[in-house]
């Protein structure tokens, strides 16, 4: 009980500091309870600590959930922890490069931030890699009307060239 304790804690250390273990695999059981959490939506439930403590859970079961990080970057940005929220939705990325919900949950704190080229850039991977996503449509419509550092706008459809 002890050995199984210890472990779990560097799992969950390594992680907090930025480093998953090499090789690591989605477990069916880890992508369980990240999908039974994101159905019963736990964290808007008001039930937290029992949120935050199952997304953790899963994280130390496998660290390569990619879903169960960006639901736990979801938990703590609803709770205003945006620094905490952007380093979960990182880890997930890290795993998943084009994981809806941390490219959806990342963007909104760079509109936020007004950092809208960071944020179209997230909505182009989300275009790629799920042009039908929920998370796809609700960037966009977030970023209509929104006017980049650059100037450009942001949904528009860049000019045809003529050869």
């Amino acid at each position: 009980m002890t050995a199984v304790f210890l472990r779990m804690s560097c799992l969950l250390a390594l992680l907090v500091a930025g480093v998953a273990p090499a090789g690591a695999v989605v477990n069916e059981a880890s992508q369980q309870v990240s999908r039974v959490l994101a159905e019963k939506g736990a964290s808007s439930s008001g039930d937290v600590l029992r949120a935050r403590r199952l997304l953790e859970e899963a994280i130390v079961a496998n660290p390569a959930n990619a879903h169960a990080l960006a639901s736990l970057g979801r938990l703590y940005q609803d709770q205003n922890k945006t620094d905490l929220a952007r380093k979960y939705y990182r880890f997930a990325l890290e795993v998943e490069p084009a994981e809806p919900d941390a490219l959806f949950g990342a963007a909104t704190i760079d509109i936020a931030d007004g950092k809208t080229d960071d944020a179209a850039d997230k909505l182009r991977k989300l275009q790629l890699s799920c042009p039908a996503c929920h998370q796809t449509n609700e960037l966009s419509a977030a970023l209509k009307g929104k006017t980049p550092e650059h100037g450009q706008s942001l949904t528009a459809t860049p000019p045809a060239t003529h050869p």
